[in-house]
């Protein structure tokens, strides 16, 4: 996962089509050029106004088990299956 925020701005990318070594290149809405989003941890721009800006991944969450979140989050309502399935064993 990647920030989408650079000096204050949040921005918006799309898959532009372009294949570069082999993975799709990302564009940002805004300028247009075009990003390769696996370099070394963070996504660099290679083209267009942005070229050799990069965005750093975002640090990955911890795994945890479903019982260890439930502790912290005790309220947390997990969802398996249909909706109709959860409506019976909820009694609706």
């Amino acid at each position: 996962m990647h920030g989408r925020e650079k000096n204050g701005e949040v921005d918006q990318f799309g898959v532009s089509g372009y294949v570069f070594k082999d993975v799709f290149l990302i564009f940002d809405r805004k300028t247009e050029s075009l990003w390769y989003p696996l370099d070394e941890g963070r996504w660099t721009a290679i083209s267009g106004p942005r070229r050799g800006e990069t965005i750093p991944f975002l640090a990955e969450l911890p795994v945890v088990t479903l019982g260890e979140w439930r502790k912290s989050h005790p309220n947390t309502i997990v969802l398996l299956g249909s909706k109709s399935r959860i409506e019976k064993a909820e009694g609706k």
